[in-house]
């Protein structure tokens, strides 16, 4: 082979562990799978991934080999749940059968069989119905009351019915144990619904309840709005002048309303402060001679308290007087002195001025809802000139109403509407 190329399948290796790639570990063989004592396996398949590198190109590939796997424990009580539940569904059938039969023989004579035995059916499946309404509700007892008490009646209605077949046929043994069937059907499924039933704590049944209420107002609102954007939807389409009057009515009324001022709230009243005594200021007594009479004291200056009073009343305070300066004896020329002069009396207290009282201001005007109408400019326009161009009409509804580009349409349509009826009205 020296001088030559070594063929391809020489080249070609397979290695458990390369440098460039390797075979991926294989699982623990099966003999070497260690097992629990007392724990029962089952044999199954399983795949494990293999990769072959060949020149550096790995290639991928699943394995199956056998494997065992560990077995649960059989679910007795699960088993067991599984057993009454197809025994009640056993005595259910059994008892529509038996009550369809015994009612339907009870009304073939007075209507067609198919009919009679159709109606005998009706009693067996009015308890089973109740009896669903109750599955429905086994965590609400509250609610799956009614259920319960419908379903006993139903019940007893079922059984009255086998028995009274029963006596039509003189055999009153085999009615009244042919109606226990119900009675047993029944209560066969009052034992398992015990045993599905979870009573809830009254704090978590108040939580659910909140849950459920939220869910179905959400869904009952959504369905509301729903069906309302449809309605209105169809009649902007439909509705026609009639529609776009009703909507610039009821436009102009809530533009009204956001218009209207607020009514001011009713002012807090004050506490009144309870009067201050008066303050008397005295001055100290003028020194003088024997001959010279005793000063005259001033007036004593009352403080007027002031009263505070709701707004819009005005506080007027009167201001404290200063007390008058003792007057100075007069000396005449002859050097005897004489008694002062009566001191000036205490100028009143000037009043404070009162501020001019604020205006309310004034509500905004208040436009007639719903008038003058697109219509009567029309009609006015009309009335003025029966011969003017639509043009001018046009022109003149935008004077009024302002520019809308629906009056090119709308108001040609309107004027012959209008002249229809005056045409009628002539004839």
């Amino acid at each position: 082979m020296t001088g030559r190329a070594h063929p391809v399948w020489a080249r070609l290796s397979v290695r458990p562990t390369s440098a460039k790639g390797a075979m991926m570990t294989h699982p623990t063989p099966d003999h070497e799978q260690q097992r629990i004592p007392g724990v029962k396996y089952r044999k199954v398949r399983l795949y494990r991934t293999e990769t072959t590198v060949i020149d550096g190109v790995p290639s991928t590939r699943r394995e199956p080999y056998d494997g065992w796997e560990p077995v649960p424990p059989r679910e007795w009580d699960d088993l067991i749940l599984k057993g009454v539940t197809g025994i009640a569904v056993g005595f259910t059938a059994v008892a529509v059968a038996g009550g369809t039969a015994s009612l339907g023989g009870l009304l073939d004579p007075l209507v067609p069989s198919v009919v009679a035995y159709g109606m005998g059916s009706v009693f067996a499946i009015a308890w089973l119905y109740c009896l669903g309404i109750e599955w429905l509700n086994r965590t609400a007892p509250d609610r799956a009351r009614a259920a319960k008490i419908a379903g006993w009646f139903f019940l007893l209605l079922s059984m009255g019915a086998v028995a009274a077949y029963g006596h039509t046929l003189h055999q009153e043994w085999a009615g009244g144990f042919g109606a226990c069937v119900d009675l047993v059907a029944k209560g066969s499924w009052w034992l398992l619904l015990r045993e599905y039933a979870v009573p809830l704590d009254a704090g978590v049944a108040h939580w659910v309840q909140n849950q459920e209420q939220k869910l179905a107002g959400r869904a009952l609102l959504g369905a509301r709005v729903r069906r309302l954007n449809r309605r209105a939807a169809y009649q902007r389409a439909v509705g026609g002048a009639e529609y776009q009057a009703a909507e610039a009515i009821l436009a102009s009324a809530e533009t009204a309303r956001h218009n209207l001022p607020q009514a001011a709230a009713e002012p807090i009243p004050a506490p009144v402060a309870a009067p201050a005594p008066p303050v008397v200021q005295a001055t100290a007594p003028v020194q003088a001679t024997a001959s010279v009479p005793a000063p005259v004291v001033p007036a004593p200056v009352v403080q007027v308290p002031v009263v505070q009073a709701p707004v819009p009343a005005v506080t007027i305070s009167a201001p404290s007087v200063p007390p008058a300066p003792p007057a100075p004896p007069v000396v005449d020329q002859g050097g005897e002195q004489q008694a002062p002069a009566a001191a000036p009396a205490a100028p009143a207290p000037a009043e404070a001025p009162v501020p001019p009282a604020t205006e309310a201001p004034e509500p905004p005007a208040l436009h007639a809802v719903g008038g003058p109408f697109k219509s009567d400019t029309i009609r006015a326009a009309l009335a003025a000139n029966p011969s003017i161009s639509d043009e001018a009409l046009i022109q003149r509804v935008n004077e009024v109403h302002g520019d809308d580009p629906k009056n090119v349409q709308t108001v040609p349509r309107t004027r012959r509407r209008i002249e229809d009826k005056l045409k009628k009205k002539a004839s």
